[in-house]
């Protein structure tokens, strides 16, 4: 008898089961196909184009409408962690425009209230890993200036919270972990290191700013918290250091600097941490390295630099980790490269560079609103032309 109800429960519990089961994997398959989107912050033309990414081809297809009005010289964009908003700081109108994502009509709309306040000379400006603050560079200022996110309507809200800099900062990155936050010094030749309190979004210094190479422009935390990498713009290097897990000090990395191209722009990590990418501005091309993951140092792939079109700012890694894409300030347009699994180097896309706007600084990636995000793996890169503002 008791074997006779044993089977007859594991048959039902089969059959209750197996839906579940096939649901989970069905889940599994859309969010490995979850809608991607790239923005593209065009400080030549005062606007933001957006783009939906084919997931099978990594083409660029616009949305309707695009590209969207901003301020004057958008310099940096970012999306906040659930897809729904995005932001881009207008360095000649010192605001921040914010826009929603309509995904019923496949557009952009701005938020009621936008253009929000921004400080002198707005450059980057980076969320937090939960989107609850906004951290906005203000060059002439030496500082960061904080604002809280509204996570129902977008509006950003300045707390009157700001946080010592070095000269002239440049690159905001917050660290996965949500715990740290590092600006990139560009007169300063160095990186300070900030530990962030969860509750309010303040920033507390630690320790001294640390040493790079000449003008550093912006960075990348690798996804495990463990690396810091920096552009370069007044060498040929990137610079590479060690997180420390507790306090968040850098210490560098064994044989950092890395060359790179001539004045490297930007940097990234691939979500799967096996690699790092630096836009080259004066080679026009993007240098590509492996990450040795127990060390943090960088071995170029073969094949590297690979050529993009005139004058490269920003690079950005999609979710899927397969394709990667670079804007070009100097040609109005954005390169699209194929990733090749097994050796990392770039194949062009079919159909690359597509049309951005005039002067593309920045981009960004976002996913489609609700879809599952993996903290700290969408890595923004905000650039700007030195010839703007010093």
């Amino acid at each position: 008898m008791k074997q006779v109800v044993s089977r007859r429960w594991r048959r039902c519990a089969q059959l209750v089961l197996a839906p579940m089961i096939l649901g989970l994997m069905l889940a599994a398959q859309r969010s490995a196909h979850a809608t991607e989107y790239v923005y593209s912050a065009n400080q030549g033309e005062h606007d933001l184009s957006a783009y939906r990414i084919n997931p099978k081809t990594g083409q660029l297809v616009p949305l309707p409408g695009s590209p969207y009005k901003t301020g004057r010289y958008p310099v940096s964009t970012v999306v906040t962690p659930d897809g729904r908003f995005i932001y881009a700081t207008n360095q000649g109108s010192a605001s921040i425009s914010a826009f929603r994502l309509d995904e019923d009509h496949g557009r952009l709309v701005e938020l009621d209230g936008s253009p929000y306040a921004a400080g002198r000379y707005p450059d980057a400006i980076e969320l937090s890993i939960d989107g609850r603050f906004a951290y906005v560079a203000n060059e002439d200022d030496d500082q960061l200036r904080i604002f809280a996110v509204d996570a129902q309507t977008g509006a950003l809200h300045d707390l009157g919270l700001t946080a010592a800099t070095g000269a002239h900062p440049i690159g905001v990155t917050v660290a996965p972990n949500n715990r740290f936050v590092y600006v990139s010094n560009f007169n300063g030749s160095s990186v300070s290191a900030y530990r962030r309190d969860l509750q309010s979004g303040a920033l507390t210094a630690v320790g001294g700013p640390a040493a790079t190479d000449e003008h550093p422009i912006y960075t990348a935390v690798s996804p495990d918290n463990r690396y810091l990498y920096v552009a370069n713009y007044g060498s040929i290097t990137v610079s590479a250091f060690a997180i420390d897990s507790d306090s968040g000090a850098l210490t560098p990395v064994p044989g950092s600097p890395f060359r790179a191209g001539a004045q490297p722009y930007s940097v990234t990590v691939d979500p799967k941490m096996h690699y790092v990418y630096a836009a080259n501005w004066g080679s026009h091309d993007v240098s590509v390295f492996r990450l040795q993951a127990q060390s943090g140092a960088l071995v170029e792939v073969q094949g590297s630099p690979f050529k993009t079109d005139w004058f490269p700012y920003a690079v950005v890694v999609d979710q899927s980790d397969k394709f990667v894409y670079v804007a070009n300030n100097g040609a109005g347009n954005i390169s699209a490269y194929r990733i090749d699994q097994r050796s990392g180097a770039l194949k062009d896309i079919k159909g690359t560079p597509f049309l951005s706007g005039a002067g593309p600084y920045s981009l960004a990636l976002g996913k489609r609103p609700g879809a599952a995000r993996t903290a700290g793996v969408t890595h923004v890169v905000a650039a700007k032309d030195r010839g703007i503002h010093h």
